[in-house]
């Protein structure tokens, strides 16, 4: 931010900060109330990112002293706060931005691989000279953090693009980008290598710059279009904050983003000034997190959680939740997918990693080339992106035909590469929005290496599928 004051720790009664919150991503139902959620234990948070779950626990991890977190099991109640690096930080950070104290932003989160990347802010008070680091663990719950070092840097020109407030988004191709930013020289978009967590891309100005008050990007896409979600005016302000959200839209992640409209006011009853915007793509549904300032108790920072439809391409926020799980889909994640008929799992044979790698079923052994990312596309539809090549499971040529084979290929957004998750029993059936046909694993095989092609539906358990969410 251009600028910020924060608590010194991480207590119940910390904050005066601004960001985002949430990312639930089991297979079942999030059981949210008609309203908001009411999160106790350690209810106030500024500028978190996306919640992380491991296993059966879920992990909130937040701006303060160190990158603070907390834990939950039901995403209500918060409590058993830890700090990833301990009450010390790495020693390149004294070099790139002196004057820091230990007292980290606006973190982000995002699953890549067999690992949880967390990316994390250090700055001082309104100064562009910032970074944006990046540190690693595959396990949440049993951490064994590994810093990554520096992502991007800003040196303090007022034209910059401040290296604060990092966002990360999964693409419907696989690929991550992470976007950053604040007034200064406005915001940000790169993607990110998978197997480093570093830049994978230069740098591209997406908008604002200039000192204008937009900062806290998160994008996200739906159907075809981006959309880039930010903060206008001033946080950190309690009752006075003048934060709201807005909402541009592009056809490329990359921009031009344009028809800026308002998406959540400065004030909703006793919440004021929201900020900090972050997106749950949940059994089909898209739920919202931000921070609020509570008019009640003068001011304090709290989460506030809201669904989030679309109308004429453009997203609009209710807080009813009535209907909670009835969006007909899954959540987004990383899931291998095993067949009820062999107990083996869909991967890539051999783990090729090029065009045409056939998709076969086979023992599990964890590679990364048998987990696959489900990616939310809207309307029912996903992309399956395997974790070991990052290339889509695709309908061989285009083929409408029973017994066409199915293979991997760059993805390109065709009905050939585009899939409905089916609820079938216990498990699914991949369908084919191109043939309107399933899975199959061609004549019954139970061996390793059984081929895997497109076939009408029987009901068959060579058609159905269990999906294992990896953490």
């Amino acid at each position: 931010m251009h600028n910020k004051t924060h608590s010194s720790t991480p207590t119940p009664g910390f904050i005066k900060h601004c960001r985002r919150w949430l990312a639930s991503v089991a297979l079942g139902l999030l059981a949210l109330p008609a309203s908001a959620l009411d999160v106790t234990g350690i209810p106030n948070s500024h500028d978190p990112a996306t919640i992380m779950k491991d296993g059966d626990t879920y992990f909130h991890f937040t701006t303060g002293n160190g990158i603070w977190y907390s834990r939950s099991t039901d995403m209500v109640n918060w409590g058993n706060p830890a700090d990833v690096f301990g009450g010390s930080w790495p020693n390149w950070i004294n070099d790139a931005v002196p004057g820091f104290e230990g007292h980290f932003w606006a973190p982000g989160a995002i699953q890549m691989g067999d690992y949880y990347y967390l990316y994390y802010s250090a700055s001082t008070f309104g100064s562009s000279r910032s970074a944006i680091g990046v540190v690693r663990t595959n396990s949440l719950k049993n951490p064994n953090w590994q810093d990554l070092g520096m992502v991007v840097q800003s040196y303090g020109g007022s034209d910059e693009i401040n290296a604060i407030d990092a966002a990360l988004f999964r693409d419907h191709d696989g690929k991550v980008y992470m976007s950053y930013g604040s007034w200064f020289g406005g915001l940000g978009v790169a993607e990110i290598n998978q197997s480093t967590g570093k830049l994978a891309s230069s740098v591209t100005h997406i908008y604002g710059g200039g000192h204008q008050s937009i900062e806290a990007p998160y994008i996200t896409r739906n159907g075809d279009y981006y959309y880039l979600f930010f903060t206008r005016g001033n946080c950190c302000q309690g009752v006075d904050s003048t934060y709201r959200v807005q909402v541009a839209r592009s056809t490329s992640v990359f921009g031009p983003y344009s028809g800026e409209r308002n998406l959540i006011p400065n004030q909703d009853g006793n919440r004021k000034g929201p900020g900090h915007i972050g997106i749950i793509k949940q059994d089909g549904c898209n739920y919202t997190s931000m921070h609020y300032y509570d008019l009640n108790e003068n001011g304090t920072a709290k989460l506030d959680i809201q669904r989030m439809n679309f109308s004429g391409g453009w997203p609009y926020m209710t807080r009813n939740f009535s209907s909670i799980g009835s969006c007909g889909g899954v959540s987004e994640g990383l899931y291998r997918f095993t067949s009820q008929l062999s107990g083996k799992t869909l991967e890539i044979s051999g783990a090729d990693t090029a065009n045409g790698g056939n998709v076969v079923q086979y023992d599990f052994n964890g590679g990364l080339h048998q987990k696959w990312y489900v990616v939310d596309q809207g309307a029912g539809q996903y992309s399956l992106i395997n974790a070991g090549s990052l290339k889509g499971m695709d309908v061989w040529e285009g083929s409408t035909a029973a017994g066409a084979n199915i293979a991997q290929w760059d993805y390109w957004g065709s009905a050939g590469q585009k899939w409905r998750l089916n609820a079938a029993g216990t498990g699914v059936e991949i369908e084919s929005v191109l043939s309107g046909m399933v899975l199959d694993v061609y004549n019954f095989s139970t061996a390793n290496g059984g081929n895997i092609v497109q076939w009408n539906s029987t009901g068959g358990n060579n058609q159905r599928w269990n999906m294992i969410r990896q953490y």
